[in-house]
């Protein structure tokens, strides 16, 4: 494994009156390979929220002042690559919270380290089985299938009924699978046909085959719901050279940009995704459009929705500790759970109960986003029906 990050270690002295100590977090993605972009957007978002913490002097908890150390590994997609990466961080690195990390069976795989010895875990995987009673110390920092799906759907529904007939297509691992269940359920439950739905190899390459079966069902509706940007674009490019032109679905689209630049504007055109974020929309808390700014200024990208994620992730995190005053998981995981926070994605709630049976999910307003001559514009805000709930 290759460590990535060092000690993020810039600012100003902490007070004579406090111990200055530090805290070591460790980041865990994708960072090579077709799901790479997921793993730098989440070190990323952690990079910055440490820096900002490390340059205001760091974090100031009970009577200690903490620097922020990051300790990052790739495990590039791979649930091996993960369960080794894990036990590197939580036995060797010794770390107690892990932000950051993407690809539902590398999740499973880091859960059965982090549990059992009380490791706090964040990440934007969307595996339905990560979140649950028995996985305390876990929680998702992303809007997941289950929150997207059935709004994404009823929008379409509601918005373009000239679509009737469905195809979905996402990778065959935990994330995918698990994406593909919620978009099944949303579309039956929602009296729209499903005619297709497909799995594929993550790393796959040639999507002609798999395609030219879906097509051959003729769908209005083609969404290439859990692929990773790379993957997305590829299939997108590929269907449009075998001439589908028919609507375009994401439902786990969360880099829009990496997509265009992978299919081609023609092929891209159109596609509707519902976790995607445009950082300079005015349906964003203003504190968002604040974070795509430094991030752009920063990286020379834009930010999608995973960095967005894991910095706040990582400020709602820290601010528990504050609250908390302490480091330990066992009072942080308290302080965490009991109130709302204000964050970057302006307030946000930890719910979920409902589906998962323990409240463990991020939950904040999402916007339904098309592709438009290879730009993002947002269309609608919605709520997952959870929030909707909550907000009664």
């Amino acid at each position: 494994m290759l460590m990535l990050a060092a000690v993020l270690a810039l600012g100003t002295a902490a007070p004579a009156a406090a111990a200055e100590k530090t805290l070591e977090i460790g980041v865990l993605g994708p960072l090579s390979g077709g799901a790479a972009s997921y793993g730098v957007e989440l070190l990323r978002g952690a990079e910055m929220r440490s820096d900002e913490i490390n340059k205001a002097g760091g974090l100031k908890v009970g009577g200690d002042v903490y620097k922020i150390k990051l300790i990052a590994y790739d495990h590039k997609a791979s649930a091996a690559d993960a369960a080794t990466a894990a036990n590197k961080l939580v036995f060797q690195d010794k770390v107690k919270y892990i932000i950051g990390n993407a690809v539902g069976a590398t999740c499973n795989a880091v859960q059965t380290v982090t549990e059992p010895q009380k490791v706090m875990f964040a990440f934007v995987c969307w595996g339905t089985n990560n979140l649950g009673p028995d996985k305390p110390h876990s929680f998702r920092s992303m809007l997941s299938q289950w929150e997207a799906a059935e709004p994404f759907y009823r929008w379409i529904k509601e918005k373009r009924p000239t679509i009737k007939k469905v195809a979905v297509i996402s990778p065959n691992d935990t994330s995918g699978l698990d994406t593909n269940t919620a978009v099944v359920k949303a579309v039956k439950g929602l009296a729209l046909d499903l005619v297709s739905e497909e799995t594929y190899e993550r790393g796959t390459k040639d999507f002609y085959p798999i395609l030219t079966k879906i097509l051959a069902k003729k769908p209005d509706l083609l969404d290439v719901a859990a692929a990773p940007p790379a993957e997305a674009g590829l299939i997108l490019k590929q269907a449009h050279e075998l001439g589908f032109r028919g609507a375009k679905g994401w439902t786990a689209g969360v880099n829009p940009v990496t997509l265009v630049g992978i299919a081609g504007v023609e092929a891209a055109e159109g596609v509707w995704s519902p976790v995607n974020i445009n950082v300079r929309s005015d349906f964003v808390d203003p504190k968002v459009r604040k974070f795509g700014d430094e991030y752009e200024k920063r990286y020379k990208e834009v930010p999608g929705v995973i960095a967005v994620a894991n910095y706040g992730a990582f400020d709602v995190f820290t601010k528990a500790m504050q609250e908390a005053g302490s480091v330990e998981t066992d009072k942080v995981l308290a302080a965490l759970t009991s109130r709302p926070y204000d964050t970057v994605w302006g307030r946000l709630v930890i719910g979920g109960k409902e589906t998962y049976r323990i409240d463990r999910q991020f939950l904040y307003p999402m916007v339904i986003s098309e592709i438009r001559g290879g730009k993002i514009v947002d269309i609608e805000q919605v709520l997952p029906a959870a929030l909707k709930a909550l907000k009664k």
